[in-house]
């Protein structure tokens, strides 16, 4: 009963290093086992079951020198063919990953083609500029999720026109370039390469769920936005792309801003960027109904004028850059009081155009008085999950903020970018949060509240109110504010947990700039 459960997921794991276990080489007396699994999967029938299939880590390619000779080594030629055989075999497969540092040849691709249920393709493309095959892939007629990372034109990657514009199900695309092009300023991206059968052929990709990452190249014209079909959009994600607030891509970016008016989802629901210029509150403010929207920060040391490290690295490449310095006069890259008109101009668009809003993470730049959240409070009354950096206002208007909006139950308090104030709240000890939190959110205004945090080091999980026995003696009118009379009051069960425990809940898990492979 346990085995089609137990072969759902099968993820193989190569190693370029032979590994050991307790003096022993892992696959002592047989092969590695990834070498032994393949076989498992071509001998045997468990390949019935599989649903997911993932092939992960680094090949190790013997013979490299086969390709200046024209042709591919044998090692690699008989990776390809038994992955074809495993394939073949799956006959109920609906996702498949390709992660290995060595691409899939047309043998591989032919494979998924005839799997009329393979519905998720993930591709991981090499960071070797040895010349090798690339392979135009074909079609996949169910194909609905395509996911393709650690793209480098000067690598050889495969040509995905033809399946963007032969798979006419697809819902969801992610395209993640290499960090490479943004940080040395290399303009070799070219998306005609990507969308020029599209364009040919004047067909939109009816894009539901789209991502980009470290898009750097020019504008290359109008065509380019007519490839998606922007009215069945629904969720964008843009990191570390079109930023024109970086100094040293700043040629590049802008005139992707300048040089058009761009197409505007009227179906957005959910937008997920680091950009926060003033171009994106112009265009919030064009369309209504988002439901979720999170600005991912940017992360940087409190108190230093320089340039974030942005590029958005994988876990197969990693990010490389180094944090910038500030402009040639010693300013910062984007002034106090810039950040202050983008944030009226967001906030306003917000209020105006999407008051049904659901889910909304702020930049930890844009510091908001009471007045401000008060009044986006009032605007927002579904807000579930906030996050926002705060002044900190009296408690009794802290209250009535938050009576505004009874569905709220995780709360994310930003720390301002001033070193000073952000480290004295950020410094203390927890037992001090939690004791101000217990003896503050007990009351009914905060019924709802399950999570909140504070900066990014304390984060606390809200149980129930309690109420402490009641002392003898009566408490001093003196003391009745006081120390002892928070104390002998109700008080909530606070408990402080860790980052990792919450990153289900997307104010906190969103908040990165870091690519996931997986297909959503």
């Amino acid at each position: 009963m346990t085995l089609p459960r137990l072969y759902e997921n099968v993820t193989l794991h190569s190693h370029a290093e032979i590994r050991y276990i307790d003096g022993r080489p892992e696959g002592y007396g047989g092969g590695s086992p990834f070498a032994m699994g393949l076989n498992t999967l071509v001998s045997r029938t468990f390949t019935d079951y599989v649903q997911k299939f993932r092939v992960i880590g680094d090949w190790r390619e013997h013979d490299m020198g086969d390709y200046k000779q024209g042709r591919v080594p044998d090692n690699s030629m008989v990776l390809q063919i038994t992955m074809r055989a495993v394939l073949d075999k799956m006959k109920n497969i609906t996702t498949f990953s390709w992660e290995l540092n060595t691409p899939p040849l047309y043998t591989v691709y032919q494979g998924l083609v005839g799997r009329t249920t393979l519905t998720s393709l993930v591709l991981r493309c090499q960071n070797c500029r040895t010349p090798r095959p690339t392979t135009v892939i074909p079609p996949i007629p169910n194909l609905k999720s395509m996911v393709m990372y650690d793209i480098d034109p000067l690598c050889y990657p495969d040509d995905i026109s033809m399946i963007l514009l032969g798979s006419k199900k697809l819902e969801q695309l992610k395209l993640h370039w290499s960090p490479r092009m943004r940080e040395s300023g290399e303009e070799s991206v070219n998306l005609l390469a990507i969308f020029g059968r599209c364009l040919a052929a004047r067909y939109a990709v009816p894009i539901k769920r789209l991502a980009i990452y470290n898009l750097y190249t020019r504008f290359h014209g109008e065509g380019v936005y007519k490839v998606i079909d922007y009215t069945v959009q629904t969720e964008a994600t843009i990191i570390n792309s079109m930023d024109s607030s970086d100094p040293m891509t700043v040629f590049t970016d802008q005139p992707w801003q300048v040089a058009h008016k761009p197409s505007v989802p009227v179906n957005l629901k959910i937008l997920r960027t680091d950009n926060t210029d003033k171009e994106g509150a112009t265009i919030l403010g064009r369309f209504q109904g988002l439901d979720r929207l999170y600005l991912v920060a940017k992360k940087r040391g409190r108190g230093i004028s320089s340039k974030p490290n942005t590029a958005a690295g994988t876990p197969t490449t990693p990010s490389t850059a180094t944090p910038g310095v500030a402009s040639a006069n010693g300013t910062p890259t984007v002034s106090e009081h810039q950040s202050r008109n983008t944030a009226s101009e967001y906030l306003a668009a917000i209020q105006k155009n999407h008051s049904s809003i659901r889910h909304l993470l702020l930049s930890d730049r844009w510091q908001l008085s009471f007045d401000t959240f008060y009044k986006l409070c009032q605007s927002c009354p579904n807000l579930e999950q906030l996050g926002f950096c705060f002044l900190a206002p009296p408690l009794e208007s802290m209250r009535q903020a938050i009576a505004m909006v009874p569905k709220l139950w995780a709360l994310r308090l930003l720390l301002p970018q001033d070193a000073d104030a952000a480290d004295k709240i950020d410094n203390l000890d927890s037992d001090m949060h939690m004791f101000a939190i217990a003896t503050e959110f007990w009351r009914p205004e905060y019924k709802n509240l399950k999570y909140l945090g504070i900066g990014d080091n304390h984060i606390y999980k809200l149980g129930g109110v309690y109420f402490p026995p009641k002392a003898k003696d009566d408490t001093p009118d003196c003391l009745e504010n006081g120390m002892l009379a928070r104390r002998s009051g109700p008080g909530r069960k606070v408990e402080l947990v860790s980052r990792e425990s919450v990153n289900h809940i997307e104010i906190w898990g969103l908040d990165t700039m870091e690519f996931d492979p997986s297909p959503s």
